[in-house]
């Protein structure tokens, strides 16, 4: 559609700024937007120059204003879109700065938000009044598209912002940037471990979602609501559904950056749910496509941490993959270049990435390496990497296996910190738990019941349909068998290398079975 206001714009007289002032802004306006969602960044800054220059009034130039905030993020150029959107919010008589906070005020209007939510039924909580103040609509639109920005680069004004929303909510009434706003204020509540208040905003927002029925906010709140507190409750598969309507539904409404989101944590969901490999890796290479094509930039550097990680596990003759076979010393330059270019958020996404291919590979100093560079990365960062639950899963097993390396305290009281987190974070995949409690038994001497523990973890894989954890369980198994002589050492393993067959791990089924004895009956 870019090219019909395009051509309208040529239509227009000369003085057509003068004398048709109304039509020729909003035709650049459309024009701009529309450009911004086929990916032509540079059209987009050209023609809403010329919308800034022309228009008459400060709210004239609003939409243009947003569209460049939207295209600076898809470049990553997220402090520069935090910036502009705060000289805005400051016109509006919102008065936040992203260098000067005072944390404990933060914090302090946090909680008494939170606390205001916590004390309310769904009765009044449905009746809160409409938002109709314009200069509160308008704050609440910008606030909504620099939110995302606040969360990967300075979470402290991330957390401003979604006080300041929530409190415009109360004062002035609702509206559809208000179900982003406790979304959101619902992942910040996760990361801080109060998970009771997490999961009732993110009913709250739900239910203001299908009150207002603002389709355009849905990819938003799905991103937030399902990426973070529902696989607590459901099985991934069912996530993944609605994260893929997220997709849809935010392709739809031409908010590219959070439907690229959606379709990246769709991979993420289906890949930790144990979907064959070969299968994601076709997802991923549809959207990392689309990705370049519209120029998202973040999302694209996200779903290629997952993309190399795929890759390696199906061993396929990639570029991505070095020659050499070195991937993770290959996977590590990539994270240095992130860290270089300070996008903390990604390099921490990254450094798991790498621990969890380390560990599945038997490299565990590496995989020990990229736990504790993840440690430093995120220090003092409320929102840390989760992934589905995955993160507390895989860090608890790589401390198991480092704490019986380096018998260091540290080690033994983080396995233990990470077994109590998977036990507050999964109703759904009891798998896990039932594996790194095992783990924790025998790294303490209680080999006795092992066995019978380690199939009640693979049976609980089994019912799951987590192919991905059945096979690592039943590895598992296998050393413990081997390191204490028992013959079933060879049947667990053989199962293994059977189970990562069949989960498309080419590469890992070959890994096992030049380190294993086992009859191969694959």
């Amino acid at each position: 559609c870019a090219s019909y206001f395009s051509n309208g714009i040529k239509l227009l007289s000369l003085d057509h700024w003068e004398n048709n002032y109304e039509l020729s802004l909003h035709l650049h306006n459309y024009y701009a937007e529309a450009e911004y969602c086929n990916g032509n960044f540079s059209q987009v800054k050209r023609v809403t120059k010329v919308v800034l220059e022309k228009s008459r009034t400060f709210y004239d130039k609003l939409r243009a204003y947003l569209v460049l905030i939207k295209t600076l993020g898809a470049e990553t150029k997220l402090h520069e879109a935090i910036e502009m959107g705060i000289g805005i919010l400051t016109h509006l008589g919102n008065n936040l700065s992203s260098e000067s906070f005072d944390h404990s005020a933060i914090n302090n209007s946090f909680n008494a938000i939170k606390a205001s939510f916590e004390n309310m039924t769904y009765r009044e909580f449905s009746s809160l009044k409409i938002m109709e103040d314009s200069d509160a609509l308008v704050a609440m639109n910008v606030m909504g598209e620099l939110l995302q920005y606040a969360f990967f680069t300075n979470q402290g004004v991330g957390v401003c912002f979604i006080t300041h929303m929530i409190r415009l909510s109360l004062d002035y009434g609702v509206c559809k940037e208000s179900s982003f706003a406790l979304a959101s204020c619902s992942v910040m509540l996760h990361a801080r471990g109060d998970l009771r208040a997490s999961k009732l905003l993110s009913h709250f927002a739900l239910s203001l979602l299908a009150r207002l029925d603002c389709k355009d906010m849905l990819s938003r709140v799905y991103a937030c609501v399902y990426a973070i507190n529902s696989y607590t409750l459901e099985p991934l598969n069912k996530v993944s559904e609605k994260l893929l309507l997220g997709y849809e539904v935010g392709m739809q409404t031409g908010d590219i950056q959070f439907a690229t989101y959606n379709a990246r944590l769709y991979c993420e969901s289906s890949f930790w749910s144990g979907v064959r490999l070969g299968v994601i890796e076709g997802y991923i290479q549809v959207w990392v496509q689309q990705m370049i094509e519209y120029k998202q930039e973040w999302n694209l550097n996200m779903i290629n941490a997952l993309k190399y990680t795929v890759l390696i596990l199906m061993k396929c003759s990639n570029n991505l993959l070095p020659p050499n076979g070195d991937f993770l010393e290959e996977g590590k330059k990539i994270l240095n270049e992130h860290i270089e270019k300070k996008r903390t958020h990604l390099a921490a996404m990254v450094c798991f990435h790498l621990s969890y291919t380390a560990y599945i590979f038997c490299n565990y100093d590496f995989a020990r390496n990229m736990v504790e560079m993840r440690w430093k990365l995120e220090k003092n960062r409320n929102r840390k990497v989760g992934i589905f639950g995955a993160v507390h899963f895989f860090d608890g097993l790589i401390s198991i296996v480092s704490a019986q390396q380096t018998k260091e305290d540290k080690w033994i009281n983080h396995a233990l910190e990470c077994v109590n987190k998977t036990k507050a974070s999964t109703n759904v995949n009891p798998q896990r738990v039932l594996l790194l409690e095992t783990e924790i038994d025998v790294l303490m001497g209680k080999t006795k019941d092992a066995i019978e523990s380690y199939n009640k973890a693979i049976n609980a894989a089994r019912e799951n349909k987590c192919i991905n954890e059945q096979a690592i369980v039943n590895e598992r198994a296998g050393d413990f068998c081997l390191h204490y002589g028992d013959s079933r050492a060879s049947y667990y393993h053989g199962e293994a290398y059977r189970l990562y067959l069949k989960w498309g791990s080419a590469g890992k089924a070959a890994h096992l079975k030049r380190n294993h004895s086992f009859s191969d009956f694959s």
